[in-house]
C-alpha cells in the first residue's frame, strides 16, 4: 500500500513530515510504504500510485489523477481546510489529537491573566516595580465559572485541563449531550439556546467553534454585552466566531477584562485592525496546537484510525 505524505511548511518546523514519521508508519501498519512529497509537482506525480494520502490540502481536480485513491487523511481538525466532493468510494479524515496542546495553550491564557504574569510586563512600562498596580487585578482561577462555546473535542479537552482547577465549567454546543465523566456537581453541557442566559455569570469564555456560516459574529457586540466587566474571551476556534470590531470596542472601553486571541476573520491579522492597539488583547499567530510532537502525535492517530477505517479494506 503506497502512501504519499506531501506535509511541509515554511515557517513551522513541526509542520514537516520526516523520514522518522514515514518509519513509524512503515514499522506499525503491516505492508505500508510512505513516499514523502516535498513539493505540489511531486505529490501529483506520486498520486498515480497512492492508496492514502496525508496532506494538508487537496484540489478536486487532482482525484482525476489517482485512479487507486481510497483515502484522503489531514493532520487538520478544521472541516474547513478541504473544499472538495470526493468520488464514492474515497474518504476524507480529520484529525482530533490537537485538543490536549490546543488545551494547555488555553490554560496558560487563564492564568497569565488571573495571576497576572503578563499584565506585569505592561505595568512595567511605567514602574521597574509595580507591585502596587499589580496587586488588585490578581484574581484566582479556581472557583471561577468557565464557559466553554464548541463543547466537542477541544472544548472537552479544555474541561478536561481546566478541572483540577476547580472551575464550574459550563460547555454548550449545537444540543445539549451527556457530560463527561470528569465532570462534578455544578458542571453541566447545555445547549446552544442557553448561551445568552449563562454569559452574565461567565468570569472566563473559550470559543473552540468551528468555521462557517452557523457561528459567523456568534459573539456579537451584544453577546460581549452580556459578559461581565470583569470577564476574559479567548479564542482557538476559527476567527469567524467573533465580531473583531465590536471586540477592540468593548476591550478599549473597559468593558472586558481582556481577550486572548489566536485565530482572526483574516490572517495574517491586518496591520491596521483595532486589535493590535488594544492594551489588553494579547494576540498570538494561529499557533494553539503548534508543539515539536504535533506530527508524531497525527501519525499515531493515523495509524490507530488505520485499523479501523473502511477505506483500506
Amino acid at each position: 500500500m503506497q502512501i504519499s505524505a506531501w506535509l511541509t511548511h515554511p515557517e513551522i518546523p513541526c509542520f514537516n513530515f520526516s523520514r522518522a514519521h514515514a518509519e513509524l508508519i512503515e514499522k506499525s501498519i503491516e505492508g505500508a510504504e510512505v513516499r514523502i512529497c516535498l513539493s505540489r509537482e511531486e505529490f501529483i506525480e506520486s498520486l498515480a500510485r497512492s492508496q492514502v494520502v496525508l496532506v494538508w490540502t487537496f484540489l478536486q481536480e487532482w482525484f482525476a489523477q489517482a485512479p487507486e485513491l481510497r483515502w484522503i487523511v489531514t493532520p487538520a481538525a478544521g472541516r474547513d481546510y478541504f473544499q472538495v466532493k470526493a468520488p464514492e468510494g474515497i474518504e476524507i479524515d480529520y484529525c482530533s489529537f490537537h485538543g490536549e496542546l490546543i488545551a494547555e495553550t488555553v490554560i496558560a491564557m487563564l492564568l497569565s491573566h488571573c495571576r497576572g504574569l503578563r499584565e506585569t510586563e505592561l505595568l512595567r512600562a511605567d514602574s521597574s516595580w509595580p507591585r502596587k498596580e499589580l496587586a488588585p487585578k490578581l484574581t484566582p482561577l479556581r472557583g471561577s465559572p468557565l464557559g466553554i462555546l464548541g463543547f466537542g473535542n477541544i472544548g472537552t479537552w479544555i474541561a478536561k485541563l481546566a478541572k483540577p482547577f476547580g472551575v464550574r465549567i459550563t460547555g454548550i454546543r449545537t444540543e445539549p449531550g451527556p457530560s463527561p465523566s470528569f465532570f462534578e456537581d455544578g458542571d453541566r453541557v447545555l445547549g446552544i439556546e442557553s448561551l445568552d442566559e449563562i454569559l452574565p455569570g461567565t468570569d472566563h469564555l473559550v470559543l473552540a467553534l468551528p468555521a462557517g456560516t452557523g457561528t459567523n459574529d456568534i459573539i456579537d457586540a451584544r453577546r460581549l454585552g452580556l459578559l461581565p466587566n470583569h470577564a476574559t474571551i479567548s479564542n482557538v476556534g476559527r476567527g469567524n466566531a467573533i465580531a473583531e470590531g465590536a471586540l477592540a470596542e468593548a476591550l478599549d472601553d473597559g468593558r472586558l477584562a481582556a481577550a486572548w486571541l489566536d485565530v482572526f476573520h483574516k490572517e495574517p491579522l491586518e496591520e491596521d485592525s483595532p486589535l493590535r492597539s488594544c492594551r489588553n488583547a494579547f494576540l498570538m499567530p494561529h499557533c494553539a496546537a503548534v508543539s515539536p510532537n504535533y506530527l508524531e502525535l497525527f501519525c499515531r492517530e493515523f495509524i490507530e484510525k488505520s485499523s479501523t477505517s473502511g477505506a483500506l479494506g
